[in-house]
């Protein structure tokens, strides 16, 4: 794998970061350095390369994981990944080196039982007073939630089916906003911040373009698969994220497209007990 790419996207990077040594320069002059006189690594030699000088610290972990999110927005805007064969190898490098990280994973997980109608009603009207604004164009908004998405949050049913999806035990961040997303609305290519390693997403309502387009979907990038997942949602289903540890996007919203959707922040759990 040519390591051109990659050094010249930490160049790049470099020179948007401030002088002194906070941690995201200190991690990108560390990793110039690693790759210093490397043209050829295979993809997992340079994945473990990278991955090792982070080392287990968690705050160096952390700002290598920023690190990855910025480069990887920088190498696929538009939510696909880089065709050309060398960025296309650095892709798969920061999707592995992520996974390496945090973990990914994505899991659509449907309507869930416990969603009543009612329950989806009070979110709906909470979601439209926190954020009564609707524009008709621009980026996402968002919001805190009140006591309807509180209760979500700290669900005992929702961290059950979470964890079931996802293979381990979780425990709630206690993190929860509504997000409305106007037509044109693009919420690119990105690793979530470190108050959502994992996020659980569910639609409260979505307006779709005509001609039964299914409109915007969830686009989540896996290591070892050639093409990157797509989810749609309709509203009351829901899906469980890796958000930390797994490169994704959502589509652009096309004309006449609205949607307003949960996002409430869950951690794997420490003591699963």
């Amino acid at each position: 794998m040519s390591t051109i790419v990659l050094e010249n996207e930490l160049l790049q990077l470099r020179g948007t970061l401030p002088a002194d040594p906070g941690a995201h320069t200190q991690m990108v002059d560390e990793l110039l350095r690693a790759l210093h006189a490397r043209s050829e690594l295979p993809v997992p030699e340079a994945v473990d390369l990278l991955v090792a000088t982070a080392g287990s610290d968690s705050e160096r972990r952390a700002a290598l994981t920023d690190v990855v999110g910025t480069i990887a927005r920088r190498l696929a805007p538009e939510d696909e990944p880089p065709a050309r064969p060398d960025a296309a190898s650095v892709w798969r490098m920061l999707v592995a080196i992520a996974d390496r990280l945090h973990g990914s994973g994505v899991a659509a997980m449907g309507r869930l039982p416990f969603i009543s109608d009612r329950l989806l009603e009070l979110m709906v009207a909470e979601a439209r007073e926190r954020l009564p604004e609707r524009p008709d164009s621009g980026p996402r908004l968002s919001a805190e939630g009140g006591r309807a998405l509180a209760g979500v949050a700290v669900s005992g049913k929702l961290k059950e089916a979470i964890g079931a999806v996802l293979g381990y035990p979780v425990a709630p961040g206690f993190r929860a906003l509504y997000a409305y997303d106007p037509p044109g609305s693009h919420v690119r290519t990105h690793l979530d911040a470190r108050d959502y390693e994992l996020i659980f997403h569910m639609v409260l309502e979505h307006d779709l373009p005509a001609g039964g387009c299914p409109g915007s979907a969830l686009i989540a990038h896996l290591p070892d698969q050639a093409a990157p997942t797509r989810i749609w949602l309709r509203p009351g289903e829901g899906v469980s994220l890796c958000g930390r540890g797994t490169i994704h996007s959502w589509q652009k919203l096309q004309q006449c497209e609205r949607r307003t959707l949960i996002d409430v922040g869950w951690a794997r759990a420490t003591d699963p007990r």
